[in-house]
């Protein structure tokens, strides 16, 4: 299975490499580092699996704050 660079039009998704339907939810995600996410895919159509990486820039800036965090995840953090 090789990794190739996201053939996205949007920012909510991808493409299947085989046969083009449109993919919104990876069946997994690893964040490789603070900077890179690999993703991988399963067609439902055509049952092709493949990878897709997002990479930010060294200047990007983290927008969360930990409140936001805190919001977010209220159930976890306290469980």
């Amino acid at each position: 299975m090789a990794m190739m660079p996201s053939m996205s039009s949007t920012d909510h998704g991808t493409r299947c490499v085989r046969c083009g339907e449109m993919l919104f939810i990876p069946d997994w995600s690893e964040f490789v580092s603070e900077r890179l996410v690999v993703n991988l895919w399963c067609c439902g159509k055509c049952g092709d699996r493949f990878e897709t990486s997002a990479a930010t820039s060294g200047d990007a800036e983290f927008r969360m704050s930990e409140t936001d965090w805190e919001q977010m995840f209220v159930a976890q953090l306290a469980a």
